[in-house]
């Protein structure tokens, strides 16, 4: 009678946890197409007028200009920040709940950076160019600030929030006894090339929606367990993850904030660790798959164009294996992903490390099984990336020079195991209690 009951209870609960998500993706798509449809109605001519102030740097710099000449790792994307920005500035007479999901811009034939300047110089033979199959959330912010900031503003605007947000989330892990553990996050964004990410609106998004997850999961993580609110939590940073970015280190939004879910509940069991890890992740590619799908589905049905086919035929593209119509392997792609590490700056920084690591597990040499299993769960989100670069192979193959920036996870996720091994070591019964 009792287990009738307990698969009862079971069964009840997660129906309506599969409930609860759906009504989230849907509460999720219309707010994301409505906040879009508010912000296509600013003027844009003040976006404009500001955004003129500063061309002169794009037009500089060019798309890929590097900070540090002959560290690719310091390459900006004034690629896809002109095309971002074209996109915020563009007018024309559609109405509003066409613009949201079409998201135009001017094409002059000659590239996103070169168009815009022509598109605010001389605003004249072009055509219409949209880019439907992206969410393009970052509009609603970057619509509001250009009406007060040109794009010289908005960098030193990003270097100001960035370092601020790295202070605050250092300090609220030093605040709540994870000293070592905040000095490893330090480390683990010196690897993604800090000094780059203000300077691209590209790379700040990700940057800002990886860190604000995860101060709010610091802040936020008895009531989050209190009320069985993890699932739809991570389910929300995938959603949100779809929603704002343009495809550049997606899994830092996951990965980062399940780093330090595992140090909060350092005290669970193995398998529990596994299974949470398990489940949290789908719940996040959940999130992130059907928060995308449902921009696809409603271009396809409001404009009446067939935006599923387009996006689908993307997806298989930057799934493949196959660069310049040469077949590429999961191993070139790690590796080119990797590559911008072999450099000796950063070199001498993994030897420091490694030597710390090697040092910590000397030191719990007697509870080597313990150690073992309690990083074990650690190097399971180490892994992430990885995962992901063999599943978008093709893009995080050509795009190696940001998508890299996902190995932030893996680093943490390093960073936090050397700080474990210089802890007291745990009981070990209560380690592989399963």
């Amino acid at each position: 009678m009792k287990q009738k009951k307990s698969k009862g209870n079971i069964l009840k609960n997660c129906t309506s946890q599969v409930v609860q998500s759906v009504i989230l993706l849907v509460i999720g798509i219309m707010t994301g197409y409505l906040m879009l449809m508010v912000v296509y109605l600013l003027p844009v001519g003040k976006m404009q007028e500001n955004l003129s102030k500063s061309i002169d740097i794009l037009t500089v710099e060019q798309e890929y200009h590097r900070v540090i000449p002959g560290y690719n790792s310091t390459q900006l994307d004034n690629y896809t920040d002109s095309w971002m920005i074209g996109n915020a500035v563009y007018d024309n007479d559609l109405p509003i709940w066409k613009r949201a999901l079409t998201c135009t811009s001017a094409d002059y034939g000659d590239g996103p950076l070169n168009g815009l300047v022509h598109y605010l110089e001389e605003p004249d033979g072009y055509k219409e160019v949209e880019y439907t199959r992206y969410w393009h959330g970052y509009l609603i912010i970057l619509k509001p600030l250009l009406l007060f900031f040109s794009y010289a503003d908005l960098r030193v605007l990003n270097m100001i929030l960035d370092i601020l947000l790295m202070f605050l989330i250092f300090n609220t892990l030093k605040d709540m006894g994870f000293k070592r553990e905040a000095w490893g996050y330090i480390v683990a964004v010196l690897f993604i090339m800090p000094v780059v990410i203000p300077l691209s609106i590209q790379f700040s998004v990700m940057f800002y929606l990886t860190n604000i997850a995860l101060w709010i999961l610091l802040k936020k993580y008895d009531q989050l367990v209190n009320k069985n609110g993890m699932i739809l939590y991570f389910q929300m940073i995938g959603m949100a993850t779809s929603y704002f970015d343009f495809l550049t280190y997606p899994t830092a939004s996951l990965g980062v904030p399940m780093v330090c879910l595992l140090i909060l509940d350092s005290n669970s069991a193995l398998w529990l660790k596994i299974k949470k890890i398990v489940y949290l992740s789908i719940s996040w590619g959940f999130g992130y798959s059907a928060m995308w799908a449902g921009k696809w589905v409603l271009s396809t049905l409001i404009l009446k164009d067939n935006v599923i086919a387009n996006a689908l035929s993307q997806v298989l593209l930057r799934s493949s294996h196959l660069q310049n119509g040469e077949k590429i392997t999961t191993i070139d792609t790690w590796i080119r992903n990797l590559e911008f590490y072999f450099e000796k700056p950063y070199l001498i920084l993994i030897v420091i490390c490694f030597i710390v690591a090697i040092v910590g597990v000397f030191r719990n040499r007697k509870s080597i099984i313990s150690v073992i299993v309690d990083v074990f769960p650690f190097l399971l989100i180490a892994a992430m990336p990885f995962a992901w670069y063999a599943f978008a192979g093709q893009h995080s193959y050509e795009h190696h020079w940001f998508t890299f920036r996902g190995l932030l996870t893996s680093v943490f996720a390093c960073m936090c195991i050397c700080a474990r091994l210089y802890k007291v070591t745990r009981n070990v019964e209560s380690s592989l209690d399963l």
